[in-house]
């Protein structure tokens, strides 16, 4: 990696005309989503060991131990780290004074969390099993870690440093995949050495968030000199951080618990071995998320340095692209259900398959909610985001509510999938309202796109990118 690729500067909305955001995006959308691609062939055969190793049970306990404290993590940061993205995105204050706000959040974030996340446990019902309680206990060790974890993405994207995202991301999958063979094989440690492989594999991304801080000192100053890599946060930058951050971190907490809230009513209502089979079903369905995804990580930062007639031209090329490109993978993914379920998790584990088969179309259908995030974030129009999950959170809660205990973990699927079509369908409404956008300029994919796709990746190969 050359020092001009890793300093590349944030090129400015009027250096390049529609076609060529276009084009800078799906390229970097290329490189994060072939990125992805190596992650899914790591995590399929770490998800392997574990499910097949560990059981139903294990499996429920290891991904309950993951998602609570992975929860409290994101509702706690309020949304700041989004505003670190889109601050330095638009360059509004030096890269030292936000790395410092970065470390005297996660401290002070840390000490109110933890003590929320015990008082928790203390009364959640779903954690009063005696073999489950210890391993959710002990995860609270996760919370600072995840809380400098999505301070250094936010310092990757905010630079729009994607290749440093992406190789943090890699190193991650492939570390904890390595400590997973370690503790299944040689200490054999059950679902709590699972828990702390998962936990020194998020480490590693802070550590790399880390060495990318002090890289970008070097150049942050001015005229490209060196600049310290942290200084005292003003009063104005928390401020700014936290009004932005607050604006969308309604709909960004309702989103979490839209895509997780079922998780814990499976838990609570049907037990801990049905949750093994439903971690298994949104494991394999949200493979599909990895396109929407790959989308959106590159697409929030470079709407932020955009003009917003530019970003009204960007978002429907792109929106249609990836809902296109999704569409047809799930499509695959659906015919393929089966026998990839079983090849991966075996028949114990084909109780999970009709949950996983109804996830597929929401998951499709998330890919538009997850594309317009970033543009009404990059607009710095959250609470348009934020007012159309909490109709679908509310509308997958009660769904949940009365599907769950009839229908298991296929009326958890059910739910969650109408969830997403809703909220999907709304942010399309209120995207059309601010850019003058048909729905069908937006979600229909035009024979301009495929000759864009064939020059970027053109492009790309040829670049060695």
């Amino acid at each position: 990696m050359s020092e001009r690729e890793t300093a590349e500067p944030v090129v400015a909305a009027g250096g390049q005309d529609g076609e060529g955001h276009g084009r800078t995006v799906l390229r970097h959308s290329l490189m994060t989503f072939g990125t992805r691609m190596l992650i899914v062939l790591v995590n399929i055969p770490t998800s392997i060991l574990i499910a097949r190793i560990l059981g139903a049970e294990g499996q429920g306990t290891y991904a309950s131990a993951i998602i609570f404290p992975t929860m409290f993590a994101f509702i706690g940061l309020l949304g700041v780290d989004s505003a670190h993205t889109y601050l330095l995105s638009r360059k509004r204050y030096p890269l030292a004074a936000i790395n410092g706000q970065s470390l005297l959040l996660t401290t002070l974030f840390s000490a109110v969390l933890v003590t929320a996340y015990l008082v928790f446990l203390r009364f959640y019902d779903g954690a009063a099993d005696p073999t489950l309680r210890p391993i959710l206990t002990l995860a609270v060790v996760l919370i600072p870690v995840l809380l400098a974890k999505y301070f250094s993405i936010a310092l990757f994207l905010g630079l729009q440093r994607i290749r440093w995202f992406n190789a943090a991301n890699f190193v991650q999958a492939a570390g904890l995949l390595g400590l997973m063979c370690l503790n299944l094989f040689v200490f054999e440690g059950g679902a709590t050495g699972a828990l702390i492989a998962y936990l020194v594999s998020e480490v590693l991304v802070v550590v790399i968030g880390i060495a990318a801080a002090t890289r970008a000192s070097r150049t942050a100053g001015e005229g490209g000199g060196p600049a310290p890599l942290l200084a005292r946060p003003s009063r104005e930058l928390f401020r700014t951080s936290l009004v932005y951050g607050v604006q969308g971190h309604a709909g960004n907490i309702l989103t979490q618990f839209t895509y997780r809230f079922d998780m814990f009513l499976v838990l609570s209502i049907v037990g801990v071995h049905a949750q093994g089979f439903y971690s298994i079903s949104v494991l394999m369905a949200e493979k599909l998320s990895h396109i929407p995804q790959s989308v959106q990580v590159v697409l929030f930062p470079k709407l932020s340095s955009m003009d917003v007639d530019d970003a009204n031209e960007l978002t429907p090329r792109v929106l249609r692209s990836s809902l296109f490109l999704t569409a047809v993978a799930g499509a695959v993914l659906y015919f393929l259900s089966r026998p990839l379920l079983v090849l991966f998790y075996s028949t114990e584990f084909l109780p999970a398959l009709e949950a996983f088969r109804i996830l597929i179309p929401g998951i499709v259908m998330l890919s538009v909610a997850k594309i317009l995030a970033s543009d009404f974030s990059g607009r710095d129009r959250r609470l348009y985001q934020t007012a159309a999950t909490g109709v679908a959170f509310a509308v997958n809660v009660g769904l949940c509510f009365l599907w769950i205990p009839q229908h298991g973990i296929a009326g958890a699927a059910w739910a969650s999938t109408a969830a997403y079509t809703l909220q999907s369908a709304l942010m399309l409404v209120f995207f059309g309202r601010l850019s003058g956008k048909g729905v069908l300029e937006s979600t229909i994919v035009r024979g301009e796109d495929f000759a864009l796709y064939a020059r970027a990746f053109r492009r790309l190969t040829s670049r060695g990118n």
